[in-house]
């Protein structure tokens, strides 16, 4: 968290904060959250909770007016505390990461995940991270020379979609390589010579 960020408010819990996101329409998928150990914990808590019982499946962010209502998708929410600040004048701050699995770990059955990208690290290579998760998801092997033509016909097929809510640090995008067009369309390129393996 810099000095610079501004951070939104929880209006569920006003004790939290968070600096940074990353949301597929109204579904979050990436969020970091900054607070006390107790809020934090709580805010846990929140998210394991039956909906009967008060827990949540949404949030709602807040800053300088504007409102930002995001669900959360608890089946698929992981958690990670990231850093402890034990010497501030709010006393020990803690930051949270809640995030969709699938940033972490693709959906290789389905041949799906999100790749998030921090836009303040000039030393992340955003093509190389794309290009490797694309590797992994991928029915067949993908040569490298292949890149350009491939993200290209992904883009077309919308198997490579921008994600449409970010805050400023973060871009991310979600993969289908589920599509049996895409598969069709990458084997073409291939049996036509376009894709040579040479």
């Amino acid at each position: 968290m810099s000095p610079e960020t501004p951070l939104w408010r929880l209006e569920e819990a006003p004790e939290l904060f968070l600096d940074s996101y990353v949301a597929d329409g109204d579904r979050a998928i990436f969020l970091s959250l900054w607070g006390r150990d107790t809020a934090i914990h709580e805010l846990m808590a929140k998210l394991t909770l039956p909906i009967a019982e008060g827990g949540w499946t949404g949030i709602t962010l807040q800053r300088d007016g504007q409102s930002v209502a995001l669900q959360l998708d608890r089946e698929r929410l992981a958690k990670h505390t990231t850093r402890t600040y034990r010497q501030t004048r709010f006393g020990s701050l803690l930051n949270l990461w809640l995030f969709d699995q699938r940033c972490q770990d693709p959906d290789r059955a389905n041949r799906q995940c999100y790749a998030i990208f921090n836009e303040r690290d000039s030393r992340q290579d955003k093509s190389a991270m794309l290009w490797s998760r694309l590797r992994d998801l991928a029915a067949f092997p993908l040569l490298d020379h292949w890149r350009p033509s491939v993200v290209q016909l992904l883009l077309e097929h919308g198997a490579i979609r921008m994600l449409d809510q970010t805050s400023e640090r973060l871009s991310g995008v979600w993969i289908d390589l589920s599509l049996a067009s895409v598969q069709d369309a990458i084997g073409q390129l291939i049996h036509s010579g376009d894709l040579a393996t040479q």
